[in-house]
C-alpha cells in the first residue's frame, strides 16, 4: 500500500540543492520505496536530488510524497521532516 501526502514548497527558492541533498540522506537512511510527483505529475526517486531538482518545482508549488509499504507512523515522521527541509 502507497502512503501518499501532498506537501507545499516554501522555500524561496523552490525545490534547490539543500533540501534535495537532506531529502536524498532522509530516505536513505530510511531504507524505504519513496518518490516524489510535482503538479504535472512528473515521478521521480527520492534517492536522486538531480532528479527532484530537474522538476523545476518552484515556491508555493505542492509536491506528492509517495512511500512504499511503510508503517503510517514512520511514513508520517518522514514527511513531517521532507516539510521542514522545503520550509527554507
Amino acid at each position: 500500500m502507497t502512503y501518499r501526502e501532498t506537501v507545499t514548497v516554501l522555500d524561496p527558492i523552490g525545490l534547490h540543492a539543500r533540501p534535495a541533498g537532506q531529502i536524498v540522506k532522509l530516505v536513505r537512511d530510511s531504507g524505504l520505496d519513496v518518490h516524489l510527483a510535482n503538479e504535472s505529475g512528473e515521478v521521480v526517486s527520492a534517492l536522486s536530488a538531480l532528479r527532484m531538482m530537474a522538476m523545476k518545482v518552484k515556491t508555493g508549488q505542492t509536491i506528492e510524497v509517495l512511500i512504499e509499504d511503510a508503517d503510517s507512523n514512520v511514513a508520517e515522521r518522514l514527511v513531517a521532516q521532507i516539510k521542514e527541509f522545503l520550509k527554507g
